[in-house]
């Protein structure tokens, strides 16, 4: 009989933890931006006055555009919008973006409010995590707009899992 070699794979561990976008706010703002828009088209063909032509015109671009991004946030609600992982973070916003949880230094919530809407996101600050001393530091911001998630715990999780996987990586 053969020996039997034994080859030891690293599988994922159920740490995984994934973030969706909100599907009912997703279809309020979407038909919102219906709406806005049948009301520009509507007072563009009325419009009598040339500034008021290119004010409709600029409302629907910006329609157009805010319809563009939500729809695909729409059509891709059931993928996940972050996924922590037990060493790395994943971001799916307009472009894709990985973040190793050995670089992170910090994690703090910032909010914004313009004219009446608040947006949220997480700042994650970045460095060489063999040199605590290094002022060569970095910022990802990862939106929390649409996003079915408490930021405080994910704060907490993102935080954590940094923080254990900077302590395995330590020498003893």
């Amino acid at each position: 009989m053969e020996p039997v070699e034994v080859i030891r794979v690293q599988a994922m561990d159920a740490s995984r933890r994934d973030y969706f976008r909100q599907a009912k706010l997703l279809e309020r703002v979407l038909a919102g931006l219906l709406v806005a828009g049948l009301v520009g088209m509507w007072l563009l063909a009325h419009a009598r006055w040339w500034w008021l032509e290119l004010l409709c015109v600029l409302t629907l671009l910006g329609v157009t555009a805010g319809i563009f991004v939500v729809s695909s946030w729409l059509f891709t609600r059931h993928h996940p919008v972050i996924s922590v992982f037990a060493d790395r973070l994943w971001f799916r916003g307009l472009r894709e973006q990985v973040v190793m949880l050995r670089n992170v230094r910090g994690v703090h919530m910032a909010e914004r409010s313009v004219a009446g809407l608040t947006r949220r996101w997480l700042e994650l600050t970045l460095g060489n995590p063999r040199d605590p001393d290094d002022d060569d530091t970095e910022g990802v911001r990862i939106g929390l707009d649409a996003v079915e998630c408490d930021p405080i715990e994910l704060m907490q999780l993102i935080g954590q899992r940094a923080e254990l996987v900077r302590d395995q990586a330590t020498p003893r």
